[in-house]
């Protein structure tokens, strides 16, 4: 993940992260709050067969017919000019940060720039990550950085073909490295500041290419990032991992699946998928959140044809909460439907009525995955105190009490100010203390 600055300056896009804040820290079902983070996915597909990644998975066992086939989306797409424009005319105005990337390689949709430049000219940050392993020619590599990215994140995961192509399966790493070396000249022939970053996930068959990898970065001049990945082979565990606990051992799989089936999703998990899970998140993460999951609040994601997926751990179509079509189903019509509500209020312990029943409301991924982009927030409070600032004593406060990041101890303080201070939240709220309905 990126460090860069954000640039947003309108006062109403931070009223609405502290509106998503209170929402999110009272557990409101149904909220006024719009997402101050987005991933929207620029292309479903990908030329790489990544054993971790359901994109690399399906094109597998495409690839190998001995495998069972297993879908997690029927139909693969590439995002519609028209998709992202209401998007952005819906929720740009107060979005901090977006994300163009999740299941598949965004670079292979041609009108990645022109998304970009028009997400810059609403003041958002742009990050994006890319398996960078194709073809691209000066022009598009100078289209690329001209849209003002922020960000470009490369994932390499090795530095020797034979190590890189353990995970990255079906790239090329020289394509990659000379990708990587064409973006910084051209970068510094332009001026520009855009991150350019070599991403690392540690396994057992890489790690001792770190340094090779590092030095590398060093050379060109890109940003090196060595990160500890989710594994679910105990021989792909790194020296600095061995002997880790899995996060489910196969049993714990077992007994999930059962339940899932015992609750009528029979073969919702597929063969592959019922193997132990090592997870890269601390134990301490596990308790650091709220309990409200914030992308039910702060974040969510938006798949290549206009999907919501509840969050960017879920995969499978059949885990949609809804559709966003230009024209017809706005993203608002989906934020506050009963699929969104229901998750809502299980996670503050209530009861979803049968049918509205979904992946979050039997959600069985790691508590920090939940807030995972919570790391963000310092940046927004950043962000704030250069444009706002102490001119406003009661926003100030109130980022005061929130704290840099995913912080709770203020948590009661925050909540009182929220609702006894003129700030943007406080019209928004009914006499009972709940968010009014957005569609009102």
């Amino acid at each position: 993940m990126s460090t860069g600055a954000f640039r947003k300056r309108n006062r109403s896009a931070f009223e609405n992260f502290l509106r998503a804040k209170y929402e999110m820290y009272t557990g409101a079902e149904r909220v006024d709050s719009r997402p101050y983070y987005l991933c929207v996915d620029p292309s479903e597909v990908c030329q790489l067969r990544c054993p971790t990644c359901p994109t690399g998975i399906e094109n597998e066992r495409k690839r190998d017919r001995a495998l069972p086939m297993f879908n997690y989306r029927d139909e693969r797409k590439k995002m519609a000019p028209s998709l992202f424009d209401s998007l952005l005319e819906e929720l740009g105005e107060n979005l901090f940060c977006l994300m163009l990337h999740n299941y598949g390689e965004p670079l292979l949709n041609e009108h990645v720039p022109k998304f970009i430049r028009k997400a810059v000219d609403l003041d958002i940050y742009t990050e994006m990550h890319t398996n960078l392993s194709l073809k691209l020619s000066d022009k598009k590599l100078d289209e690329l950085l001209a849209s003002g990215l922020d960000s470009l994140c490369a994932s390499v995961d090795g530095f020797s073909q034979e190590a890189y192509a353990v995970h990255r399966v079906g790239g090329s790493v020289e394509l990659v490295k000379s990708n990587l070396e064409r973006l910084v000249q051209a970068r510094d022939r332009m001026g520009l500041p855009t991150d350019i970053i070599y991403k690392f996930l540690i396994f057992s068959h890489n790690e001792h290419e770190l340094e090779d990898a590092r030095r590398f970065c060093s050379r060109i001049g890109v940003t090196f990032l060595p990160c500890d990945a989710f594994v679910h082979d105990a021989s792909w565990l790194p020296k600095h991992r061995e002997g880790e606990a899995p996060y489910y051992t196969a049993a714990q799989m077992d007994a999930l699946a059962q339940e899932w089936s015992d609750a009528g999703h029979e073969g919702y998990f597929g063969e592959h998928e019922l193997r132990p899970f090592w997870n890269v998140f601390r134990e301490d993460d596990e308790v650091s959140h709220p309990a409200s999951c914030a992308w039910h609040y702060g974040f969510s994601v938006v798949s290549s044809g206009g999907p919501v997926a509840p969050c960017c751990a879920v995969a499978k179509e059949c885990d949609d909460f809804g559709v966003v079509e230009p024209g017809d189903a706005r993203f608002s019509d989906v934020w506050n439907n009963e699929k969104y509500r229901s998750a809502r209020r299980a996670s503050q312990g209530g009861t979803v009525e049968v049918g509205n029943e979904s992946v979050c409301t039997r959600c069985y991924f790691p508590k920090a995955i939940r807030h995972l982009y919570s790391e963000y927030d310092f940046r927004v409070l950043d962000r704030f105190r250069e444009v706002i600032g102490t001119s406003d004593p009661a926003m100030s406060r109130a980022f005061e009490l929130l704290g840099p990041n995913r912080e709770t101890r203020h948590a009661n303080d925050f909540i009182e100010h929220m609702e006894n201070t003129p700030i943007g939240v406080a019209s928004a709220l009914r006499a009972d203390g709940q968010p009014q309905d957005a569609t009102q």
